[in-house]
């Protein structure tokens, strides 16, 4: 029986960044496919949520995410930002979405009750946990499967200080796909 090898390969990533994304070349983790997620404000303990993005009717079911966050205030050590993916079967943005985004670039609210009992209804994908470093943070954030074919970023901020300030052109998010490549072993 021959024996067979699984080897990742890494697909285009889909990068969610305000249109003022212009990182220095040591903090860009751009590439690929654009979606819209202003960064900038994201005060203590709100959110924001991405436009929604197709991810095609066949994709590789892994994502790994990275973040870059541009810190402009003191940052404590421990705080975190939690990201999340609101899968979708609906093209329609406003419709069919868990945890109620609405579907464009801006503030999440979930369904009015409260950010931290909406998210509860969305696929967890992981965490940032701060250092007290004031600048650029980039971080492995997690992998996951993403349940549907659309859906949409959400960014909580539990660091203790503003996200990213009044400007986020070094702030962003990348979700980067992974295929397997199953080979016979040489």
């Amino acid at each position: 029986m021959a024996t067979q090898q699984v080897f990742s390969i890494f697909k285009t990533p889909y990068t969610f960044r305000s249109a003022s994304y212009d990182p220095t070349p040591i903090n860009d983790i751009s590439g690929g496919t654009t979606v819209d997620l202003s960064l900038s404000s994201i005060s203590d303990t709100a959110a924001k949520n991405s436009d929604q993005v197709d991810l095609g009717a066949s994709h590789p079911d892994e994502f790994r995410v990275m973040a870059a966050i541009e810190w402009h205030a003191a940052v404590v050590a421990g705080g975190r930002v939690d990201f999340y993916w609101s899968p979708s079967h609906n093209s329609v943005v406003t419709d069919g979405n868990p945890g109620r985004p609405d579907g464009t670039d801006g503030a999440y609210t979930g369904d009015g009750a409260s950010v931290s009992s909406s998210v509860q209804q969305l696929q967890y994908i992981g965490s940032m946990i701060t250092t007290n470093y004031l600048g650029v943070q980039i971080a492995s954030i997690g992998v996951f499967s993403p349940e549907a074919r659309y859906g949409q970023l959400i960014v909580v901020n539990g660091s203790g200080t503003t996200l990213c300030g009044n400007d986020d052109v070094e702030s962003a998010v990348v979700m980067i796909p992974v295929a397997p490549d199953i080979q016979a072993a040489a």
